[in-house]
């Protein structure tokens, strides 16, 4: 099988959030999945997960005021920003494909560790951490990851940090007490926290950083090493595009979605 890798341009955290649960739902759907590496980015934006409560993520005053969007995916896992600095990777894989584990420990242990082994083959000296899943330079993060595992279909998205604003991060994920609070759905009060780390950027920890172009091709010739089949330029499907645009009217361009309901107090 011909892996398809996409690299639509589109700098909309909404958008690019509804293309990403359109991914996972429509080749969940399908009898014929396929396998898909979407390479992405976004304009700046704090991007929580599904079962995160906003007031406890984010300093809303500060993201208003420097006009960072706040939005909220369909996975799990922590808060993370977004910005032309950081390069996301999507991974949509046909469990049918032995490769392809369904746990999403194994997932991230193999997609993500190996694009670690194709960044190091340019020089870059990351180590996958297998406790957290994530990517690391020494003792600091540059990776966030997030997972859905459902209908035969294993899917992971994760943002790479090449050279983000790190003030602006920190400060956009220091979230003051006495913030407005919000439900993250009307019926669930619970909020699951992002597990602080220590992160950094590729361009701090390396002397001369490989272009961007560079990266994406070490974790295109990672994900084709790994599967051991090719993968080709492709584009979305109609049904891609359709459900894509109907998730972000419903549910990604709605402030009950990425908020949450606000607590009357």
């Amino acid at each position: 099988m011909v892996w398809r890798v996409i690299e639509d341009g589109e700098l909309d955290i909404y958008r690019n959030l509804s293309i990403e649960e359109s991914l996972a739902r429509v080749n969940a759907d399908s009898v014929e999945k396929t396998n898909t590496l979407r390479l992405w980015q976004s304009n700046k934006s704090v991007v929580i997960g599904r079962f995160q409560c906003v007031h406890k993520e984010v300093d809303l005053d500060y993201c208003q005021k420097e006009g960072i969007r706040i939005a909220r995916r369909f996975t799990g896992g922590g808060a993370v920003y977004q910005g032309i600095g950081n390069l996301n990777f999507t991974i949509c894989a046909d469990q049918r494909k032995p490769y392809v584990p369904r746990s999403l420990k194994k997932l991230y242990q193999g997609f993500v560790g190996s694009i670690a082994s194709g960044l190091r083959e340019i020089g870059i000296p990351v180590a996958y951490d297998e406790k957290r899943s994530c990517l690391r330079i020494g003792e600091k993060k540059v990776t966030g990851t997030a997972g859905w595992i459902k209908q035969g279909v294993s899917f992971l998205h994760g943002t790479l940090l090449i050279d983000a604003n790190i003030n602006t991060l920190e400060r956009s994920l220091d979230a003051p007490s006495g913030q407005t609070k919000y439900l993250r759905e009307r019926t669930r009060i619970r909020c699951k926290r992002s597990k602080r780390d220590v992160v950094t950027n590729i361009s701090r920890e390396v002397i001369s950083r490989p272009t961007d172009e560079i990266i994406r091709k070490a974790i295109k010739r990672s994900v084709e090493e790994y599967s051991g089949e090719p993968i080709e330029v492709g584009n979305f499907t109609q049904e891609e595009k359709r459900t894509a645009e109907s998730l972000l009217q419903t549910r990604y361009n709605l402030d009950e979605w990425n908020r949450g309901t606000e607590i009357e107090t």
